[in-house]
């Protein structure tokens, strides 16, 4: 039944994709290997995770399958793009997704917000920002013994351990699935100094590392 439902999902993508940028995939073909993308996390034990934050989820990947295999995770997806918003609004109701909140509003805002600011067991991101500015966007969400679990592609972590101290998680480190994909985690350990994050658009403009 999920994968019948991803089937959905996936032509809902392409179909939305002529009007608002969703994803550069054009065919099911070119979108098939970020669906194993997001598959590729689920390789990352989920056991005690019951809620999640997506950063930036743009056309709902990784959310969109995560939700999809995992009914008993409640996830949010963070987006800061109304037209955004209106496909995985759209997403959520066509395929019944009962499991999932969408959220509009930035990161450097929702990661202040009493119900949002270290509320979450998992963030997850795809490559919504460089690793640097999406841990001072993500760390924030992320409750005490909680985690980051980001698709980033082959990068250094060692370069973001005093950006990660600085937001009370650990030293960041990659793990690679089975198809060799890249996957940033880090430990959050202690509570987020209030400074962070900071306003809209600074963490863009100034990263921390």
């Amino acid at each position: 039944m999920a994968m019948d439902r991803e089937a959905q999902y996936a032509a809902l993508l392409l179909d939305w994709r002529q009007r608002v940028n969703l994803t550069g995939a054009r065919t099911l073909a070119e979108l098939e290997p970020h669906l194993k993308d997001a598959h590729g996390l689920l390789e990352i034990s989920w056991a005690g995770v019951t809620r999640a934050i997506d950063i930036g989820s743009g056309g709902g990947l990784p959310a969109i399958p995560l939700a999809l295999a995992l009914p008993g995770v409640r996830f949010t997806l963070l987006e800061a793009s109304r037209r955004k918003v209106a496909f995985l609004q759209h997403v959520a109701g066509e395929l019944r997704l009962d499991n999932v909140e969408v959220v509009d509003r930035r990161a450097e805002e929702a990661g202040r917000l009493p119900g949002y600011r270290e509320a979450f067991d998992r963030a997850v991101s795809r490559a919504a920002a460089r690793p640097a500015v999406l841990l001072e966007l993500a760390v924030p969400f992320i409750r005490t013994g909680g985690d980051l679990v980001a698709d980033v592609g082959a990068i250094d972590a060692a370069p973001l351990a005093p950006v990660a101290a600085r937001l009370g998680a650990s030293p960041p480190w990659i793990e690679r699935t089975r198809a060799g994909q890249s996957v940033l985690r880090l430990r959050k350990l202690s509570p987020t100094p209030p400074e962070y994050p900071r306003r809209p658009g600074v963490p863009e403009r100034r990263p921390l590392a």
